[in-house]
């Protein structure tokens, strides 16, 4: 293979593994932000969504162990097709069959298995792809996919919901499986398409434990997207600010988890010890909320996104480089960990400011974040 061959494979792996994180990660992401345009159609109410959304990572949480052992059992290549197909299929589904809220439900537990296929999939992928050196940039364009779906399931809104109808958006997920399918190299000739998942994995409590580390990391973050834009109007910004705030959130997201994989590549350096002290730093930022005034929401949500939601790459890089033998089931704990922390987290804060005490949901959110970082640097030092 020649080295131009080899960037062509690099940038093909790249965009497939990215394209089908956010094509997994979108029909939640869509529920939430085409609410509006689905109530049209049917009786689609807050708590609906909430069950909904929470069912769909739940789903998630489970079957992402299982489908790490898949991955490491078929290979990258059939991985990222069955979990491309699957997400097109939902997608599609949605678009044509969801007549009412419990069909809606349902067709989303299908897109739920799709998304815990799609992160060890992905990893798989890039991991047989992308030079070693280059694992932390992959990861960290990886684990931006998720806060890029969240950024345009929101345009989706006014760009393909309000002007054609909130079932085309569905299908563009299913057309953005589709592609990432379709460009995703196969396996090298010379190469083998999957291994048997090895009996006896090295660093299996290192990896446990950092799965642990993202469901609080994860509970903390997600508690705060969620929201984040109702609290920032009660704060006194305007809708229209307050979704420009979560947008920027997102934005930072992602620019920090590439940010932190590509400081996990450097010689030497080990890819955790930033992770503890961020997320540490990011119980500050969780606490600035509790003024309720726009200036400390505004900061404190910002700087959380930097600080508090930047950690997935790097702890996917931490898992892989401590099970080798296995790294898509280390992946598949990792990201069971992380969608286990995406339904705790907004269902505390959510109970919590249901009683009238939102300061309590931020304080719960500082204590996850610190909780996190603790796990994260005795997992280093005992590693």
């Amino acid at each position: 293979m020649t080295a131009e061959q080899a960037r062509v494979r690099t940038a093909r792996a790249l965009a497939a593994g990215v394209g089908l994180v956010v094509a997994g990660a979108l029909p939640a992401f869509l529920a939430a932000s085409l609410a509006p345009r689905i109530r049209i159609d049917f009786a689609f109410g807050d708590s609906t969504l909430g069950l909904g959304v929470g069912l769909f990572y739940a789903v998630c949480a489970l079957a992402s162990v299982p489908s790490g052992h898949v991955v490491d059992r078929t290979g990258a290549t059939v991985s990222i097709r069955v979990a491309a197909v699957s997400t097109m299929i939902s997608g599609l589904a949605v678009a044509a069959l969801a007549q009412s809220a419990p069909a809606l439900i349902a067709l989303l537990l299908v897109g739920g298995l799709s998304n815990a296929m799609a992160g060890p999939a992905a990893a798989a992928l890039l991991r047989r792809e992308v030079a070693g050196h280059r694992h932390g940039l992959a990861f960290g364009a990886q684990q931006a996919g998720a806060p890029l779906g969240a950024l345009l399931a929101g345009l989706a809104l006014p760009a393909v919901a309000i002007p054609f109808g909130w079932r085309w958006a569905f299908v563009g997920t299913a057309a953005l499986g589709l592609a990432a399918a379709a460009i995703a190299p196969t396996a090298p000739a010379s190469g083998i398409a999957g291994a048997p998942a090895a009996r006896a994995r090295r660093g299996l409590g290192a990896v446990h434990a950092l799965g642990l580390a993202a469901v609080l990391a994860s509970a903390a973050g997600v508690g705060l997207v969620a929201f984040i834009v109702i609290f920032a109007v009660d704060s006194g910004l305007s809708e229209g600010a307050a979704g420009l705030l979560l947008a920027g959130l997102s934005l930072t997201a992602m620019i920090s988890r590439i940010v932190l994989g590509v400081l996990g590549d450097r010689p030497g350096l080990d890819s955790l010890r930033p992770v503890a002290v961020m997320l540490a730093a990011s119980a500050g930022c969780y606490l600035a909320l509790i003024a309720a005034t726009p200036v400390p929401v505004v900061a404190g949500a910002l700087l959380a996104g930097v600080l508090g939601w930047s950690w997935p790459a790097a702890l996917q890089l931490a898992v892989v480089q401590r099970s080798p033998d296995a790294p898509a089931w280390a992946v598949g704990v990792l990201m069971s960990g992380l969608f286990a922390g995406a339904v705790a987290g907004p269902l505390v804060v959510g109970l919590l400011a249901g009683a009238g005490w939102f300061a309590g949901g931020w304080i719960a959110c500082a204590v996850f974040a610190l909780g996190a970082a603790g796990i994260v640097a005795a997992t280093r030092r005992r590693s």
